[in-house]
């Protein structure tokens, strides 16, 4: 099993995709992450998805110079739709928009951060299936899912996309630090249960922090890594 972080993911990314992949990357926040995989893949199309308006504005300013960068104004979501959503501020930050906001509510994350929600907001949601079908897109390359506790309810919500999708970086988290969220153990089983094998991690086996991230991929056997 591969140990990674970020300066050696995206080396691992780049042998892995195409020099023109198909990305989303749901959570998008200010867009550090978006910027990386434009960079990396100059050739690529990046679907950024951030509903937040005051991040979401922020994000935009920081993409607009880059054309293969599209920001999305709307949360990945188990329906298409309005939804509450909880947004999160930095204390340490003079109180700024944090990346820590979910759709579910926080619990035993609080104890670990001196991030802090306000009161649930409503924001659009949506479906990838169903936007992956409006847009009219023919193939995913790459999902980056970083939904604060939300990502196995969004990839079950389209699972007869996500099986076609050949490598998924997800968040995982070891503690419930959001109300009725799955965790590391059942996101992984469920991806395995759908014929994804995860091929690295930025954790150890005895993890020291609340959450981490894993690699899934659906074509274990074209990378041999081990």
């Amino acid at each position: 099993m591969l140990q990674i972080d970020k300066k050696n993911l995206f080396n691992i990314l780049k042998e892995l995709l195409p020099d023109n992949p198909i990305i989303i990357e749901g959570g998008a926040f200010i867009g550090n992450d978006t910027l990386r995989m434009a960079k990396t893949w100059p050739d690529g199309t990046i679907y950024a998805f951030e509903p937040i308006p005051e991040i979401f504005n922020h994000l935009y300013h920081n993409t607009k110079d880059y054309q293969n960068i599209y920001p999305i104004q709307l949360a990945l979501g188990t329906q298409n739709g309005p939804s509450l959503f909880w947004p999160a501020q930095n204390p340490k930050k003079n109180r700024s928009p944090s990346q820590a906001g979910s759709l579910l509510p926080p619990k035993e994350r609080l104890t670990w951060s001196d991030i802090t929600f306000s009161e649930p907001i409503e924001i659009p949601t949506v479906t990838l299936a169903s936007w992956v079908k409006e847009q009219q897109i023919d193939n995913i390359d790459f999902l980056w899912l970083d939904l604060q506790g939300y990502e196995l309810p969004v990839m079950q919500a389209s699972k007869s996309l996500i099986q076609q999708i050949p490598f998924i970086y997800t968040e995982v988290h070891f503690i419930e630090a959001y109300q009725g969220q799955a965790q590391y153990t059942e996101i992984k089983k469920w991806l395995e249960s759908i014929g994804f094998t995860m091929i690295a991690k930025d954790f150890p086996e005895q993890p020291d922090w609340f959450f981490g991230n894993a690699l899934f991929s659906k074509n274990r056997d074209r990378f041999l890594f081990e």
